[in-house]
């Protein structure tokens, strides 16, 4: 430890410090409201693959990190049982997969906006319909909208706090290069209790958020 204080003191301690706050963009909330955004875009791939993705531009979530609204609501959307819209779309013969969420990072969350995509891999007779997919899945975003958060609601965030925490726990040791960047955006993001914990584990249950 004693040496890697060194080397830090020597390498970082000539970069003058100009007092000035950390630049933010939260005054530009609406980046994708433009006539482009608002249209269905058809891509050949190279892969013989049909796979259907939605994607909204939200306000900017990185502030309830605690809370990790986004990635809740991508528990709900990329659940496959009973009642799931996968489940639904499976029965059809229209799907194979689907998952939705938010990486919280970069290009997909920042202080302008968040972005929140659901990916639909689908069977060549669901390309056929993938209109009606598309309506099912609003349709499932529209019931989770209007229930808005319940006693069940709960006990599924619990769970999902559970699940992470045990990830988090029992995670494999990884490269300490990769870490040590990892905790030097982190350093950019949360309060300084947060660092090491802030990217992964759930803190508050907030139902308003």
């Amino acid at each position: 430890l004693d040496t890697l204080e060194k080397w830090v003191t020597e390498i970082f301690s000539e970069i003058p410090n100009n007092g000035l706050p950390k630049p933010s963009f939260g005054h530009l909330t609406q980046p994708f409201d433009t006539p482009e955004f608002h249209k269905l875009y058809r891509v050949v791939p190279i892969r013989k693959i049909h796979s259907l993705s939605i994607t909204w531009a939200l306000p900017p979530q990185e502030q309830h990190y605690r809370v990790k609204p986004l990635h809740y609501i991508s528990w709900l959307v990329g659940h496959e049982g009973k009642g799931s819209v996968l489940s639904f779309l499976r029965k059809k013969f229209w799907a194979l997969a689907l998952y939705g969420g938010n990486g919280e990072t970069g290009f997909e969350q920042n202080s302008t906006y968040s972005i929140f995509s659901i990916s639909v891999t689908l069977t060549d007779e669901g390309y056929k319909h993938f209109y009606e997919v598309a309506h099912v899945v609003f349709q499932y975003v529209k019931m989770l909208q209007k229930r808005g958060p319940d006693k069940r609601q709960v006990l599924i965030w619990e769970e999902i706090q559970k699940i992470e925490a045990n990830e988090f726990h029992y995670q494999e040791q990884t490269d300490p290069v990769d870490y040590v960047e990892s905790l030097c955006e982190n350093m950019q993001l949360f309060q300084k209790e947060d660092f090491l914990t802030g990217d992964q584990l759930l803190f508050e249950y907030k139902p308003e958020v």
